[in-house]
Order: C-alpha cells, then sequence, then structure tokens
C-alpha cells in the first residue's frame, strides 16, 4: 500500500532554520542571481547535500488575496 502524501501550511517562524535557508536558495536560483546550485548554498550558508535532501519538501505559499 502507498502512503499518500500530507501536506501542512505552517508559519515560517515555526520551521527551523534550514527550511527557510533552502526556500532562499531556490527563490536566488529560479530568479537568475546565481546559476549553480553551489553559488545558491554558499549565499545561503547550507550544504549542498542538505539543499537536495530538502529542495523538494519545503515550497514557499502563495498567498492568492
Amino acid at each position: 500500500m502507498v502512503n499518500a502524501s500530507k501536506y501542512y501550511i505552517v508559519e515560517a517562524s515555526a520551521l527551523p532554520e534550514i527550511f527557510l535557508k533552502v526556500v532562499e536558495a531556490k527563490r536566488i536560483l529560479s530568479t537568475g542571481e546565481v546559476y549553480t546550485v553551489n553559488e545558491a548554498t554558499k549565499l545561503t550558508g547550507i550544504s549542498r547535500s542538505a539543499f537536495y535532501k530538502y529542495r523538494d519538501s519545503v515550497l514557499p505559499f502563495q498567498n492568492m488575496m
């Protein structure tokens, strides 16, 4: 049996700092400020392995209002 993924909306202040840094690294990659994961992780102060571990698990919530 396959477990379905569960999602939660959590206030940013309740998250561990690593999640916030991963989101920031993803943002600077997507905006073209830097071109490589290595550059993004250096700027945010996280390891590449932490970035790759959490990159698909942490997404910013876009408020539609």
